[in-house]
């Protein structure tokens, strides 16, 4: 893929339920099968709590480390202060420079493109009617859409599409 963005980064914005992590978790593994490096931010609404009072690590960072790594065999966490207004793009440079294709989950406001998770159920009306940086929609609606739409389970078309269409 040629981009003159690394990693590219694309949002996957719905409202809340929609399926959103499910999709993401279902793509991970298909984009990988395609060569890709895949990273995944989940943007969240409140502070996180991931390190307890007490740990050594959570010492480290309150004496003021930052950023501060816990590491075992199997995984590592890093732990950074974010600066206040610290945009998507900082964030990708900085933790995810090492990845093809960074998908996050939420990031409504970035403008970076956004993939819409839209389940029929929902009463609220589909984002993309108002948001213009929406570039395709995943849905079980069957109604006609104004931008390329998937269905929920057309894994492979949407990683084709990722993949191959997307800048």
């Amino acid at each position: 893929m040629n981009s003159p963005q690394k990693p590219l980064i694309i949002s996957f914005v719905g409202h809340s339920n929609s399926g959103k992590t499910g999709l993401i978790t279902q793509l991970i593994p298909k984009i990988k099968e395609k060569g890709f490096r895949v990273g995944v931010i989940k943007h969240a609404g409140s502070p996180i709590v991931i390190d307890r009072q007490g740990k050594d690590s959570h010492r480290h960072f309150e004496a003021g480390a930052d950023p501060t790594m816990v590491c075992t065999n199997q995984h590592l966490a890093l732990f950074a202060r974010s600066r206040p207004n610290m945009g998507l793009a900082d964030i990708a440079q900085r933790y995810f420079y090492d990845t093809d294709i960074l998908l996050t989950e939420g990031y409504k406001q970035e403008a970076y493109p956004k993939i819409e998770v839209y389940v029929a159920s929902d009463t609220r009306k589909p984002l993309c009617l108002s948001d213009t940086q929406i570039l395709a929609i995943v849905t079980n609606e069957k109604a006609q859409w104004h931008i390329p739409h998937f269905d929920c389970n057309d894994i492979n078309g949407l990683v084709h599409w990722i993949t191959a269409v997307m800048p």
